[in-house]
């Protein structure tokens, strides 16, 4: 009777069980690839919120990428089609070039559109703060410009009613804006920190998953030296390994 061990362990066995991790590997990088196409096309450079997203959409899917090139180099050289073996340098080369493009996104696309995205959200914040200043100094003056009965008369045409003792309204009125002014640049002010926060821990996260992805492609693209070198360089090196044993 066969061996079932043996069935298993055979070279077709273990052709096809190669063939299909590694067709998996290819089909997961030609999907992460187009997924790339869809968030850098078309790009919008120098447009710092453009970029900064872009650069977390790119690191939050790089263990696609990741996984697909360690299922495509694995088993080295083993039952390779003819096919793959020129793809193979050309991917070992593409591995280098992604660890290069993910550490050149860190200082242009992570570190500087953080601090430009932070001006940004100041000044955004400080604009409202500022137009909603003018109107109340607008109204300020236009309050003062009024006399009690005027005020008196267009609140109660409001329907607000007030009471003699309560005191001047002109000076209720101003009292009221200055609390309204104070709790608009605190509510600024926390808003200021809110944004910076959540846009510094972004950067941190993403920078750093940056670094890593990069180094970890530098490592594929070292470990893969293998599928750069030509058959016939192969073959000469084993020859020469051979000899010396």
């Amino acid at each position: 009777m066969a061996n079932p061990s043996a069935e298993s362990s055979s070279p077709a066995s273990k052709g096809t069980s190669w063939g299909i991790i590694r067709i998996v590997g290819y089909g997961l990088l030609v999907m992460s690839l187009l997924e790339y196409l869809a968030i850098l096309l078309p790009p919008r450079l120098l447009d710092p919120e453009w970029e900064f997203s872009a650069l977390g959409q790119i690191v939050e899917r790089v263990p696609v990428p990741l996984l697909a090139l360690a299922l495509i180099f694995l088993g080295d050289t083993q039952l390779r089609q003819k096919w793959e073996r020129p793809l193979l340098g050309v991917l070992s080369w593409f591995s280098l070039g992604l660890s290069i493009f993910l550490f050149l996104m860190i200082p242009f696309w992570g570190v500087m559109n953080t601090v430009r995205l932070n001006t940004q959200n100041i000044q955004e914040i400080d604009g409202q703060l500022t137009a909603q200043s003018d109107q109340f100094t607008q109204f300020e003056q236009q309050l003062n410009q009024a006399s009690p009965e005027d005020i008196t008369t267009f609140l109660e045409s409001q329907g607000v009613t007030l009471e003699d003792s309560a005191g001047d309204p002109k000076d209720q009125i101003l009292g009221q804006l200055q609390q309204i002014r104070e709790r608009s640049q605190e509510q600024a002010d926390i808003e200021k920190v809110s944004r910076r926060n959540t846009l510094f821990e972004s950067s941190i996260k993403w920078n750093a998953s940056a670094l890593i992805s990069g180094i970890l492609f530098v490592y594929i693209w070292r470990l893969s030296r293998w599928a750069r070198v030509s058959g016939k360089k192969r073959s000469k090196a084993t020859s020469k390994v051979l000899e010396k044993s």
